[in-house]
């Protein structure tokens, strides 16, 4: 712990003596041009010579697209420049803007096909039984004729659709629901349940 705490004093001390005492040879430089109040005089130095080549006091850097003064000292210039760069960017924002517009292309709406088919969501919302259950009787002609029907449809909501279209549960013309469950082929009205 000791050998710490000595060490920590001897940076502090070799921090201290570097930033405490001024070089006699710093001199302020005012931005109005106008002598220091303290600086090299009156440290008992001489004052540093003002280059000739360099820019008057003030003049400071222009701006990267020279729209004004963004430099004065190392200092910005924060009222004539951002007026000016807001101003430009205004400007380029509004012909961004214009180009946008011009390329802008409008469709205008159509009617939507009308679908005047059968909504086996709705039939499956509509009824409770589950799938096998039978509520509805069917003969056994019935079941022989429909062997095979499922293979006509592409999928289980095809035939479903097409069951319905044909006068649904109660008159299996097309023989698709054998078992009287009211649900052609292998069709599941349990997703069209849980939507809501």
């Amino acid at each position: 712990m000791r050998i710490v705490a000595v060490f920590m004093c001897a940076a502090l001390a070799g921090c201290a003596s570097s930033v405490s005492v001024p070089d006699a040879n710093v001199t302020e430089v005012p931005l109005t041009g106008t002598p220091s109040s303290y600086g090299a005089p009156d440290l008992g130095g001489d004052p540093l010579p003002v280059d000739p080549m360099l820019p008057p006091v003030g003049a400071g850097a222009p701006s990267a697209d020279g729209t004004g003064t963004a430099l004065d000292q190392d200092r910005i210039n924060l009222m004539q420049w951002t007026l000016e760069q807001q101003k430009i960017d205004a400007a380029k924002a509004q012909t961004d803007l214009d180009n946008a517009r011009r390329q802008l292309v409008v469709f205008q709406p159509t009617n939507v096909p009308s679908e005047n088919g059968v909504n086996v969501a709705l039939f499956a919302r509509q009824t409770t039984n589950q799938v096998g259950e039978k509520i509805y009787s069917r003969s056994f002609a019935g079941r022989v004729s429909g062997m095979g029907a499922c293979g006509r449809y592409r999928s289980d909501d095809e035939a479903q659709r097409a069951f319905l279209a044909a006068g649904g549960p109660d008159r299996d013309s097309l023989g698709l629901d054998a078992d009287g469950d009211g649900f052609a082929c292998n069709w599941n009205p349990v997703p069209y349940r849980a939507l809501n």
